[in-house]
């Protein structure tokens, strides 16, 4: 499979991720508001894209040299953007909701640079470009808890897992359209693993579902999204010593989920940071762990610093990004 048959699959692949968006929106006319954004925000980015590069401004990590890579990455940017906020979008009016909209697509997009400063200047532990993604929604999903809730989301209600599952092991592994090794025939070794680890994560959460005898609403997604993200930092690692661990990853993301929910925290909330933020901070030191000492990128703790420093810009970064939205919320 060539590069080319690479990024129409991960293309396609991508659109789940706004078919999984859109799936939770209820009402027909967000449904409606949110494909118009979406279709906006893709065709002045690529406008945008295009214009710069005939004025030789171009840029290897963006551009439309592939249609296939530039929709893939850009359905990746709309669902984080819109996951970002969810449904809270939709209590700005129209036009700053479009602007909000963008800013929130741009945030993303130099994100991808940041990503790019870190893999070429400073160099960390990190080979598959997802961490970044992670902590910064983690980051803003943890600031839409604390400073901007909707009462009406507070409803915690137990009831069935939705019947998504397969689709959704795939949804991490989107992500690795990014990565810079996809040319390879290891590539596709590496999407397998990245599956596996975000299943046996999903048995660990479910686990303790079972033994709780409470199935909480899109645990497949939250088990799944917790394996995938902890453990992408490690890929290469012993398959045999990484499912246990990537198992008690999973048992321990459950009882963070029951400790959250006894705080009352929201749905989006919940599911947010336990998808993401968790996964990000696991992600950050599991190196340590599980990676030989000869191929870590830095000394020990000139590597820890590192490690630390990626996972601060990126949080920092993203509440900052956060605050900046909340001062143009309605009161």
């Amino acid at each position: 499979m060539n590069l080319v048959e690479t990024e129409f699959l991960f293309c396609i692949l991508s659109g789940f991720f706004l078919f999984h968006s859109l799936s939770r929106i209820t009402e027909e006319w967000k449904r409606k508001d949110l494909l118009f954004q979406w279709t906006v925000i893709t065709a002045l980015g690529f406008i945008l894209t295009e214009s710069l590069k005939k004025w030789g401004i171009y840029s290897e990590l963006w551009n439309t040299d592939s249609i296939f890579a530039y929709i893939a990455k850009s359905n990746l940017l709309l669902f984080l953007s819109y996951t970002s906020l969810e449904e809270r979008i939709f209590t700005f009016k129209v036009y700053r909701r479009l602007f909000v909209s963008i800013f929130l697509y741009l945030f993303w997009v130099f994100v991808l640079f940041g990503i790019q400063f870190f893999q070429t200047n400073i160099l960390v532990q990190d080979n598959t470009l997802i961490l970044p993604f992670a902590i910064s929604l983690g980051a803003f999903v943890w600031a839409r808890e604390m400073f901007w809730n909707l009462e009406e989301n507070k409803e915690m209600k137990l009831g069935d897992d939705s019947l998504r599952f397969v689709y959704l092991c795939f949804l991490p592994v989107a992500f690795l359209v990014l990565s810079p090794w996809k040319v390879d025939w290891s590539f596709y070794k590496q999407v397998a693993n990245l599956l596996i680890y975000g299943i046996s994560s999903h048995v660990g959460f479910q686990l303790v579902s079972k033994f709780k005898k409470q199935i909480v609403p899109e645990e497949s997604e939250m088990g799944i999204w917790i394996g995938a993200i902890a453990f992408s930092t490690c890929l290469g690692t012993e398959i045999v010593v990484v499912l246990p661990l990537s198992i008690l990853s999973g048992i321990f993301g459950r009882l963070l989920y029951s400790y959250l929910s006894s705080l009352s925290w929201s749905g989006p909330g919940l599911r947010g940071v336990i998808s993401f933020l968790y996964p990000s901070v696991l992600g950050i030191f599991l190196p340590f762990l599980l990676e030989e000492p000869n191929g870590w990128v830095h000394a020990p703790y000139v590597l820890l610093g590192v490690q630390v420093l990626y996972f601060l810009s990126f949080y920092l970064v993203a509440c900052l990004s956060f605050g900046i939205i909340l001062l143009n919320k309605q009161k």
